[in-house]
């Protein structure tokens, strides 16, 4: 059980982690985070709400993505023989 918990920590902070470029990447796809503009207060505000929504897409995408591996993989298995 321990082992289970310690690589169940492990995959939280490398997700926590792998989200920060994939929303940074979706932004620069919406060409968001280029260094020559200059946005109002508002504009700054949805900005950052954009990089909060990339973010929590990108922290269950990777989530999603490891599930569906690991249900491949368990599916996949050869049954114990008896």
């Amino acid at each position: 059980m321990k082992k289970f918990l310690a690589r169940e920590f492990l995959w939280l902070l490398l997700t926590l982690i792998l989200a920060v470029p994939i929303s940074f990447l979706w932004l620069a796809g919406l060409d968001i985070v280029s260094a020559d503009q200059s946005f109002s207060e508002e504009e700054e505000i949805f900005v950052i709400e954009l990089f909060l929504v990339a973010y929590a897409f990108g922290f269950v995408g990777i989530y999603l993505i490891r599930f569906v591996i690991a249900a491949i993989k368990t599916l996949s298995a050869a049954p114990p023989e008896e």
